[in-house]
């Protein structure tokens, strides 16, 4: 009998994790200072009722993460007020799972069965929107850009579960 229910082990990890710091920014240098490195950031829109932040339910609604009705194009030679990493991306949890279990085949010689499971509830982790992070068309600054605020894909895969046979010796 112990060695039908004997020998098992069950591992478990759980990640969780809020999001990384994000700043919407206009796109184009609109201060004229040159820098192109360093995009310039927006000015929030003092008319703006609401959240910015939308959030993942919000994204999945309306396909965007933040509302970039939240945000106005500075005048030309003027910077932005948005602070750098002002806002939050969107955060991160996982559960991976193992179940193994020991059959003793000899003395010095044993099989183990590896049952692996990741991102075992298959659930979506969203990345921040990173090049839906320029709020404004750069050619045409006027207009907001298409992919503002929107997310392009996930930080996890999906569920993945594998077996294996180990022989340890």
């Amino acid at each position: 009998m112990d060695k039908l229910i004997g020998g098992w082990q069950w591992n478990g990890i759980f990640n969780a994790q809020s999001g990384f710091p994000m700043t919407p920014v206009v796109g184009i240098n609109q201060s004229g200072n040159g820098d192109t490195r360093i995009p310039d950031v927006p000015i929030l829109n003092p008319n703006f009722k609401g959240n910015v932040i939308l959030g993942v339910d919000g994204f999945k609604k309306t396909g965007r993460y933040y509302d970039p009705n939240a945000f106005l194009l500075p005048t030309a030679g003027t910077f932005g007020n948005v602070a750098r990493g002002r806002f939050t991306g969107p955060g991160f949890w996982n559960l991976d799972m193992s179940l193994f279990k020991r059959i003793p085949l000899r003395e010095r010689l044993n099989l183990q069965f590896r049952a692996e499971a990741f991102n075992i509830l298959n659930h979506a982790n969203f990345n921040s929107p990173i090049a839906g992070n320029v709020v404004f068309d750069t050619s045409d600054p006027s207009k907001y850009a298409g992919s503002a605020g929107t997310i392009t894909e996930t930080a996890n895969r999906e569920r993945q579960i594998q077996f294996a046979l180990r022989l340890e010796f």
